[in-house]
């Protein structure tokens, strides 16, 4: 497999770009045969998200400094760049999220995560898999908080808009996030999954939940610039209503048998038995 090394390269004044005061990569050349190759590797395992990785970094092109510019000129975003705001840290800090009250965000990602087997340490485990070192010294500090912090609350999305990890509930994420942000590898990855499910369920409405999700995304709060810290602790009901979430319909009625056999994934270690294992030690 070919790595991508995106923040320990480095590169040229003159090739570099300043959006709110931070330094910003050059954007990534578009490779669409790479990204083709790792969408095969995808759809052998689902839960392969390295190859997440490669697909989005082969098609981003300059989408995420677009992202950049929005989420740094916001004031959560301001924070996150700049005191930073560790949301890999605090997100992992199970005792703290067990404390929020029943009900509440925190303790719906909390039960989520445990129940998936998942800590956001994966996150970073399988981006450095995939060539994205989030710990080397880079020039790019601020982009690089925004990029880890999107990957991170990941999760926290799934909760928010109640969808499962069965790779329907994946591509529904990664539409409504896509409808977020405008991210052609995102985009290229539903696409393909969609297209892909429906032949596994010809008469589930596989198609029609993934443009609900679109849809939600579309007319949702942009949740990248909300403030998450004040989020955690309120009622998950609340806050779906507050920021315009709802739930999903054509989703919910997709029977939980059929989305568990949709691109059904090759026996490989997976993000979640690579958790479980670090979790024990």
């Amino acid at each position: 497999m070919e790595r991508h090394d995106f923040f320990s390269v480095r590169y040229p004044e003159d090739e570099i770009t300043r959006v709110n005061g931070f330094a910003v990569p050059p954007a990534p050349k578009i490779r669409p045969f790479h990204a083709f190759k790792s969408w095969l590797r995808l759809l052998r395992n689902k839960e392969d998200t390295r190859q997440v990785f490669e697909i989005i970094f082969s098609l981003s092109g300059r989408s995420g400094e677009k992202v950049f510019t929005r989420f740094s000129g916001s004031e959560f975003g301001r924070r996150v760049l700049s005191e930073p705001v560790k949301i890999e840290e605090r997100f992992a800090d199970r005792e703290w999220l067990r404390s929020m009250p029943e009900g509440s965000v925190g303790r719906a990602y909390l039960g989520f995560m445990e129940r998936e087997g998942l800590t956001p340490e994966g996150v970073i485990d399988a981006a450095a898999e995939a060539g994205t070192d989030f710990e080397c010294e880079t020039q790019f500090e601020g982009y690089r908080r925004m990029s880890l912090h999107m990957e991170v609350i990941h999760d926290l999305w799934h909760v928010l808009t109640g969808y499962g990890r069965d790779a329907l509930g994946e591509l529904c994420v990664l539409a409504f996030s896509d409808a977020q942000n405008n991210n052609p590898g995102l985009r290229f990855i539903v696409s393909m999954g969609a297209s892909a499910a429906k032949l596994d369920a010809m008469n589930a409405p596989i198609s029609k939940a993934v443009r609900e999700a679109r849809q939600r995304g579309k007319q949702s709060t942009w949740l990248l610039g909300e403030d998450l810290f004040e989020m955690l602790p309120r009622q998950l009901d609340e806050v779906r209503s507050a920021y315009n979430i709802g739930m999903p319909t054509y989703y919910d009625a997709v029977p939980a048998e059929v989305k568990q056999n949709l691109l059904k994934p090759k026996q490989q270690q997976i993000q979640g038995e690579r958790d479980q294992t670090a979790i024990a030690a």
